[in-house]
């Protein structure tokens, strides 16, 4: 089974993986508060910006690579798509 497939199977879109990574994204830039000028870097820098380029798709090829080299399993995988539902129906009270 592939990503797109399960992607289905959890009745999850694109904008769901954006969500997902933006909250995961966050809890990174948060854990930096004590550190503001590191996250003035990161932003100045050009950083932020590259990570945030077509951030989605890459993540969804990156887990495809993981599962074809054999490196992510599938549970792994549905944990991740769990994450997703679970941020998803929070996002929209349900």
């Amino acid at each position: 089974m592939n990503i797109q497939e399960l992607l289905k199977e959890y009745n999850l879109e694109i904008d769901d993986v954006r969500w997902y990574l933006s909250n995961i994204m966050t809890e990174r830039l948060l854990s930096n508060s004590n550190n503001p000028d590191e996250i003035i870097r990161y932003i100045w820098s050009g950083e932020l910006n590259d990570e945030l380029y077509n951030m989605e798709e890459r993540y969804i090829q990156q887990l495809q690579d993981q599962k074809d080299e054999n490196t992510l399993d599938e549970s792994h995988i549905r944990d991740i798509m769990n994450d997703m539902d679970m941020m998803r129906r929070k996002r929209y009270g349900y």
